[in-house]
């Protein structure tokens, strides 16, 4: 018989963090996060960040020490803000003919 323990620690605990780990975020998980990329601008925990620098070795990761040097975009600068097209872009322009976001990509292809 499985207890309400140990589905307890398969999806983390009800620990409110001040940064979370954006990965373990996306799989339901509660997970600290103890770094921060600059270039994917996401927290990661340490079992995360191990995978994130196998794929991405030359990215500036900071670590906990350094958290005031950690962008407050980090909340901001989730899904709703990137580019569903272009990966690693941000929408930061409007096509004012058609009312819609774009990243600078999207505007100068799409929206001539």
């Amino acid at each position: 018989m499985a207890s309400k323990f140990s589905v307890t620690i398969e999806h983390g605990s009800d620990i409110v963090y001040d940064y979370i780990c954006s990965p373990c975020s996306e799989d339901g998980r509660n997970s600290e996060g103890t770094n921060y990329c600059q270039d994917c601008l996401h927290c990661y925990c340490d079992s995360c960040l191990q995978l994130h620098n196998k794929l991405h070795r030359k990215h500036a990761v900071l670590g906990k020490s350094d958290v005031d040097k950690w962008l407050t975009t980090t909340i901001l600068a989730g899904p709703i803000v990137r580019c569903e097209k272009h990966p690693g872009k941000l929408l930061e322009l409007e096509c004012m003919d058609h009312r819609q976001l774009g990243c600078s990509v999207c505007i100068s292809v799409d929206h001539k």
